[in-house]
């Protein structure tokens, strides 16, 4: 029995025996993370959550609340709480109304734990806030659930007092469930959740005292009288330390570590109300035999239902002729109605449109399972477009459908209460459209009522379009609680403007349920696919109606396949043949097919099922029997596929299925409902006709409309672009703004036509003539325009110039800023030709000079670093100065430095035109090193082994890692020696810190442009400081005597280092200039600035060569972000659960992004796509410092270096296979894969190590002459590496 499977039967019986288990683990508490949908509080010492709204009120005591806020202080108040001063030094209770699992003085600054919180009405989640064991009486069920989780959190450090922060941290976790009259509050406390118990208060006057921490309830004060106040009720569950220490050790449920409380009541409620059966662990576990469960939970079953007994519980079970899960239970064979309401905002094409809870009516035969859904007043846009969204009304035809042998209806294990959850992914536009189906039960007449949500959005559909679903295959797996599928639709789009469109789209999608676990015979299915011929949709624009016929998905019109087993090589199947044995169910006229393990009925030629799925009858000719008409929706769809037998017609309109306002029209295989004269709609609910309905708003209407006031006049926003529409609603192809004077073509979805728009008073384009295809430099110009329909460029922002035929003007200006320069026939400015505003413009038609020495290097200058001054011919002026640090000195015609030139910022400059006599320089004494002075005369000149002293470089520079003396309480600073959240590490092995200031320059300097290794076709390129090493691979070998220096970048901090394999290119993160930067692997090619703006630590990088895009990890904010290989098109794809993510690596083929997260709390690797979906942790147990991250292109496992515990690990993407490649390594940092061969850069060696993967041993080194520390890592090859990997951090 699974761990949480032991703890719910304990919390089952409380009340009646000892369930003999010891304290709760981690593992059993609610599920908790970023990756269950929590949010996380802000670190600090006194933070509150921003407010938590709550779906529907909860009852605190008697008072009704509808939101809640989250405390740092293991708190929970339903009001916005005060400044900690004022309650977490005081006694209990408090002045404001609280739940407190641990009120304390906590502390999660600088990494030292996080808060998870979240409301949710998951049914797995609710069906463990189980009460009744605790109250026998309650008839309590939860709707909804609060879960907040205190994990690792520290207590407050005076550091005044101590030397350095506490290593105890606690981690717990209150559960609140409630339900529209309820409230009950789970309190769990983890084995060894618990370290400290008590908090020294802030205002203690250097007294040493703790206050134990204060769990339990308060109300706060209430009214008294008109002005006055008075103290309310509360509860306290602990008084002293050691009864805090207790909440681990004991319980009020049975369970050491879980606390249940009854907390509120809307009718009337004095004071939380513990549950109080605990027993003394050396009590017996007592037999059950002369307990019963259904005697005290009969209630909780169908009164068509009976009860059970089970060893652990009860269930419920429906009575013969009716069917569900017990609790909910139907008449077997009677029709079933659905009613509910449909809500969201569904974007169409860039028009979202509200749906606000229009009417959903379902009427399911359940005789032969056919299903029909109408949803009225629905807007003709979305009408249209949610032609394809068959599967919101495929979960009735699940819920209802006819069973076939060995086959089970979805309501037999769901019953009237359930959740389903899908998404839809249409292609190839990748518009998404989530649905959320909740069944609410059934009323007094049986009908089942759902409420439907959907958001997202949807492809336009031309207005008249007609849709037909393909066939389509749909597996759906069967667990505990819940059944999930997954499938890809096809379907087909016939318009008039369009002609016939093939599209598709992709299912994803969860039903859960609560189920009943007791019943251990009780077989559920697992697997079962399921074959659908066709679905009928259809939108009737007159009516506003948007219909859908779904057969269910055990219909005799479909096949239904179970997945079976087949045996392996040396074994045969043991199986009846029932065909042969003469044991089948076919009937007459039907073939007998042998399947493993059981079999099958086909109809022979000219016949189909019946009704009961094996008897085969006549197929007469439809056409023999039935007009065509495509107006007659229901007739249509039963005509072509669904109509049984002339013979064998049931009467539908005998059971009623039309509104009291409507009259059922029979026919054959088929019926209609008709609302009577006056009435309007689909039949099944019909409403008081009061005007003529009016035309629908086509989506030039909806988009015009969008922009006027809510006025009663409706005036148009002042300014705003007003689009204008044609008498039939349809765009006009010529669109002007009536404000800038500007018209532009547009096509039938009113989206502007490149290249059309033409300025005031100019002629306009003749929007029937074909359309032009953009050039290079309108592109550039599109891409800086905003995506409003005014087309207004981004305030401040450049905007190319282009001629009449799309090709840049040789001089363009910047409008805002007032320079010009001339650009070349690719828009790329020529150097020296920008002119500031009011001087005088060069004329673009010269031509360009060449560069000069001095010129030479200018490019975009990086961030911080020197840039040579250059006079107007090009040549070094003899004074330089640095912009940045304000030093100057004296230069020669090389540029080369003038021996004691140089001066400091503010002093007086050297006359550089005499010469300078040479005096000794010292410098001055560093920030750094004027603090480490004063603390060691603090410390009296002989500081002890724990005590702190700051570390510094040669320089004067922090050192990186910071350090408690001799111990291992070390951290990560800043350049101006700020910690580094995140980084502290109580570990043997110190953290990977990076510096973040470049190393002093050294000159002469060297041109920075490349310089690549000469008759090479493999080469690992290395990032080391302030260049880019090249070391040529002979097979797997390293080459070191044909290494070289492949770029030299002064001022720079290279870390993360990238190939792309199509273009020659090699890209890269400076984490000194924070910039992004790349250049070709040509000779003499120049480096280029590709990203200077918001990056504060910028790491890991990666190149999918595949999509042409770049990602890179930044490890202060810490956020992952993506852009184009220009630079272009930046998005930021994670900035939340990250605390240091280093390596990042892309695999092209699968579309997958894998990161590693050092976190010393909580480390971890984990994935996403490209685009940021279906984010989820591949590893987080067992690893400590992931620094390195490779793709084995080989087998397909993701493999990662780990500088905590020293191992080379793989494992596959779902997380099986791990395996240990290397136990032993040194202190890696980068790693790169390539011919079963890993080869990575470490720090203890700082230099470039090769481990084989078959034999897993060290097989080659490669020390550079230079010893510092290496960073990056990356392959470059003459081609692509069979195109499975975009290369790597």
């Amino acid at each position: 029995m699974e761990r949480g499977e032991m703890l719910a039967v304990c919390l089952l019986l409380w009340s009646c025996s000892v369930c003999v288990v010891t304290a709760i683990q981690r593992a059993d508490m609610f599920p908790y993370g970023t990756l269950s949908g929590d949010s996380v509080l802000m670190e600090g010492d006194d933070e509150t959550s921003k407010v938590l709204p709550l779906p529907k009120p909860l009852y605190f005591y008697n008072t009704q609340f509808k939101e809640l806020y989250v405390a740092t202080n293991g708190i929970i108040s339903p009001l916005d709480l005060p400044m900690e001063k004022q309650y977490v030094d005081d006694g209990f209770p408090t002045d404001f109304p609280v739940v407190a699992p641990f009120l304390a003085d906590i502390d999660t600054s600088d990494g030292r734990g996080q808060i998870y919180y979240r409301v949710t009405e998951t049914p797995s989640i609710l069906n463990r806030v189980e009460v009744h064991r605790g109250f026998p009486d309650s008839k309590f069920i939860p709707t909804h659930a609060v879960v907040a989780t205190w994990e690792n959190v520290a207590a407050y450090d005076d550091h005044s007092v101590k030397a350095g922060p506490s290593n105890k941290f606690n981690t717990f976790q209150a559960v609140i469930g409630y339900d529209e009259t309820d409230s009950y509050v789970l309190f769990l406390y983890p084995e060894g959740g618990l370290n400290f118990f008590a908090t020294r208060p802030k205002e203690s006057y250097n007294v040493e005292i703790e206050l134990p921490a204060r769990v339990g309830f308060s109300r706060g004060e209430i009214p008294y009288f008109l002005i006055s106040r008075i103290e309310g009720p509360h509860y306290s569950v602990t008084s002293e330390e050691q009864s805090v220490k207790n909440l681990y050790q004991v319980g009020n449920t049975g369970i050491p570590g879980v606390w249940l409380f009854h907390t509120g009541n809307r009718n009337s409620f004095d004071n939380i109300d513990s549950c109080i059966h605990w027993w003394p662990e050396k009590l017996q576990r007592p037999t059950y035999e002369s307990f019963s469960f259904c005697a005290r939970f009969q209630q909780q079953c169908s009164q068509n239902a009976f009860c059970s007994d089970y060893a652990t519980g009860f269930c419920c079970h429906c009575r013969p002729g009716f069917y569900g899960n017990g609790r909910h239970c139907l008449p077997e064979g009677a029709p079933q109605r659905v009613s509910g309401k449909v809500s969201g905002t569904v974007t169409v094409g860039s028009t979202p449109v509200q749906l606000n809870n229009i009417d959903l009516h379902a009427y399911i035969v359940v005789g032969d399972g056919r299903a029909y859904t109408a949803i009225s007043e629905v807007p003709e846009p979305v009408g249209w477009a949610l032609m394809p969204v068959a599967p919101i009304g495929e979960l009735f035809g699940w819920l209802f459908a006819l069973e076939l042998p060995n086959s089970q209806a979805g309501f037999k294990m769901t019953g009237a209460e359930f959740t389903r959850r899908a998404e839809v992914i249409f292609y190839p536009g990748n518009e998404r459209l989530s649905i959320i189906q909740t069944g609410r039960g059934l009323d007094d007449h049986n009908h089942l009522t759902v409420d439907t949500v959907v958001s997202g959005s949807v492809p336009f559909l031309p207005p008249g379009a007609e849709v037909t679903m393909d066939p389509f295959k749909e597996t759906y797996q069967y667990y505990p609680s819940v059944a999930t599928s997954t499938s890809v639709r096809e379907y087909s789009v016939v318009s008039a403007e369009q002609g016939s469109e093939s599209f598709s789209f992709q299912l994803k999608q969860n039903i859960t349920y609560r189920d009943c676990r007791h019943d251990n015979r009780a077989v559920a299915l697992e697997t079962l696919q399921i074959t659908m011929e066709r679905v009928f949709v259809m939108y009737v624009k007159e009516e506003r109606i948007l219909r859908y016929m779904d057969p269910s998905p055990a219909g005799h019109r479909q096949s239904v396949q179970f997945l079976s087993c087949v045996c392996v090589s040396g074994y045969t199947d043991k199986y009846f043949n029932e065909c042969a044995e003469g044991l089948s169910s076919c009937g007459a006229h039907a073939q007998c097919v042998n399947l493993p393990g059981s079999h099958r009925c086909q109809c022979q030629s000219g016949y189909e099922f019946g009704f009961d799925g094996r008897t085969c009858v006549g197929n007469p000719s439809i056409g023999e029997h039935f007009p065509d008409s495509k107006h007659d929706f229901l007739q249509l769809w039963l005509l072509i596929y669904f109509s049984p037998p002339i013979f064998t017609d049931m009467d539908e309109c005998s059971s009623s299925p039309c509104h009291v306002n409507a009259r059922c029209i029979n026919g054959l295989g088929s019926f209609q409902c008709q609302c009577q004269p006056g009435f309007y709609g689909d039949g099944f609910y019909c409403s008081q006709q009061e005007d003529e309905p009016e035309r629908p708003k086509t989506q030039c209407e909806y988009h015009r409309d969008s922009l006027q006031t809510t006025s009663p006049e409706g005036y148009p926003i002042v300014g705003a672009y007003v689009p204008q529409c044609d008498a039939n609603g349809q765009y006009i192809p010529l669109q002007c703004h009536g404000s800038s004077g500007h018209c532009w073509c547009v096509d039938s979805r009113g989206q502007e036509r490149a290249g059309t728009r033409t300025s005031p008073g100019a002629p306009p384009t003749d929007c029937d003539k074909p359309e032009r295809p953009k050039t290079h430099c309108e592109h550039h110009r599109d891409s800086v325009q905003t995506t409003s329909p005014e087309g207004y460029p981004l305030l401040g922002a450049y905007v190319p110039q282009c001629d009449d035929n799309g090709q840049y003007v040789p001089q363009q200006c910047h409008s805002s800023t007032g320079y010009c320069w001339c650009v070349d026939s690719r828009g790329q400015e020529r150097r020296g030709t920008r002119t500031p505003p009011g001087t005088p413009s060069v004329d673009c038609d010269r031509p360009e000079r060449p560069k000069t020495y001095c010129e030479h290097p200018e490019g975009y200058p990086i961030v911080g670093a020197y840039v040579p001054q250059c006079d107007a011919e090009g040549q070094y002026l003899p004074r330089q100065c640095h912009g940045s640090s304000g030093h100057c000195w004296c230069v020669d015609s090389k540029g080369e430095e003038r021996a004691g030139t140089r001066t400091p910022p503010g002093a007086p400059s050297v006359d550089c035109d005499r010469p300078v006599p040479v005096a000794p320089t010292q410098r001055p004494e560093s920030v750094c090193e004027r603090w480490r002075a004063s603390l060691i005369e603090h410390y009296g000149g002989k500081p002890e082994p724990q005590q702190y002293v700051p570390q510094c470089e040669p320089d004067g520079q922090f050192s990186p890692v910071q350090c408690y003396g001799e111990t291992t309480y070390c951290w990560c600073v800043d350049q101006d020696g700020r910690e580094v959240p995140g980084t502290r590490s109580h570990d043997v092995v110190k953290p990977a810190c990076l510096p973040s200031v470049a190393p002093p320059t050294i000159r002469p300097l060297p041109r920075p442009d490349v310089t690549p290794p000469t008759n090479t076709d493999v080469i690992l390129l290395y990032a080391q400081g302030q260049k880019i090493g090249a070391l040529p691979l002979n097979g797997t070998r390293l080459d070191a005597t044909h290494s070289k220096t492949l770029l030299t970048l002064h001022g720079s901090i290279v870390v993360g280092i990238a190939y792309d394999c199509k273009e020659n290119q090699v890209y890269w993160t400076d984490l000194s200039a924070r910039t992004i930067n790349r250049a070709s692997m040509a000779p003499g090619a120049e480096p280029e600035i590709l990203i200077n703006t918001n990056l504060v630590s910028p790491e890991g990088l990666a190149v999918d060569v595949k999509r042409r895009l770049i990602f890179w990890v930044d490890s202060n904010p810490d956020m992952i972000e993506s852009a184009n290989l220009d630079g272009s098109g930046r998005q930021t794809l994670f900035d939340t659960d990250l605390v240091n993510p280093r390596a990042i690596i892309v695999v092209s083929s699968t579309g997958t992004l894998y990161w590693t997260d050092w976190n010393r709390e909580a480390p971890k690797i984990e994935c996403s796509s490209v685009d940021g979906q279906n984010r989820r942790v591949v590893v987080s147990d067992g690893i400590g410092l992931p620094n390195a991250l490779t793709y084995d292109s080989s087998s397909g496992q993701i493999c990662w270096a780990d500088a905590g515990t020293k191992r080379l690990e793989c494992i596959f993407p779902d997380g099986s296979g791990r395996r240990v490649i290397h136990p032993s390594l040194n202190y890696p940092f980068s790693m790169v894969y390539y011919r079963n061969h890993f080869y990575y850069t470490d720090w203890r060696r700082d230099g470039v190590i090769a481990v084989s993967k078959d034999s897993s041993q060290f097989t080659d080194e490669y020390l550079p002459d230079q010893r510092s520390h290496l960073y990056g890592i990356a392959i470059a090859t003459t081609q692509c590496l069979s195109g499975k990997i975009g290369w790597i951090v």
